[in-house]
């Protein structure tokens, strides 16, 4: 069931030069009933006009204390930049949640995601869900960002692995400016150097339009059980 509610800023947390985590909770005090991958919409008026911008829930449903929203904050972006600048406090009407995107449950097979840029937001809630109810299922995360300091929630996904001998976090650099050991290029490109059959694998895509259309026609040849996806402009 959809939920139009105000949301309250309790938090706003730079993560990295070009994204922030935005916390929030809901003024009546109820909750979003919601599935991991499912985004809410936040709605703004600027001179009359209506704008409203969609973000993933990060934070996992069991959670309740607030919601977490992971903001990729764009030069001269009017959303992006009043959600980063907001303060404790703040507030604006929110509602969902929405989409069709979310972690296909009970896991049956062993899963494999795609992830580029804020494209991680939908993607981090399945994974620990996952994870949370211990499945034997083997998880793969291959990450793309730019540059080493973009890796968002590079922290939790490395403590996850230590944690979980079936999970399997691969960072990866399109434009490394430092010296990095770690892998390199496009994540489908690691994913096929690194794995061979996909036949009994399930596969989770997010990201910018044009890559995901590029990744999903590979998976269709790679022959994977099940293909989901997401795409953003």
């Amino acid at each position: 069931m959809i939920l139009q509610d105000i949301a309250i800023i309790k938090e706003v947390i730079k993560a990295t030069p070009t994204v922030v985590l935005v916390r929030f909770s809901l003024k009546s005090g109820k909750n979003f009933d919601y599935k991991p991958g499912q985004y809410v919409q936040f709605i703004l008026k600027k001179q009359e006009k209506v704008f409203i911008k969609q973000y993933s829930i990060v934070s996992l449903p069991s959670q309740k204390s607030y919601y977490e929203i992971c903001v990729k904050v764009i030069p001269n972006g009017f959303f992006s930049n009043y959600m980063a600048n907001s303060k404790k406090g703040h507030e604006l009407p929110v509602r969902g949640p929405f989409g069709v995107f979310f972690l296909q449950e009970p896991v049956q097979n062993d899963s494999i995601f795609l992830a580029t840029g804020t494209g991680i937001s939908s993607i981090k809630p399945m994974i620990e869900t996952i994870l949370e109810k211990r499945t034997d299922k083997h998880v793969w995360l291959f990450f793309g960002v730019k540059a080493e300091d973009e890796i968002i929630y590079r922290k939790e996904f490395e403590e996850l692995a230590k944690k979980h001998h079936n999970f399997h976090f691969v960072p990866m650099l399109s434009h490394p400016d430092k010296p990095w050991k770690g892998e390199t290029g496009r994540v489908q490109d690691v994913m096929t150097k690194m794995l061979k059959d996909f036949s009994d694998k399930d596969v989770y895509l997010c990201g910018v339009q044009a890559a995901v259309e590029e990744q999903k026609v590979l998976c269709d040849k790679l022959g994977f059980k099940n293909i989901y996806f997401e795409k953003y402009v």
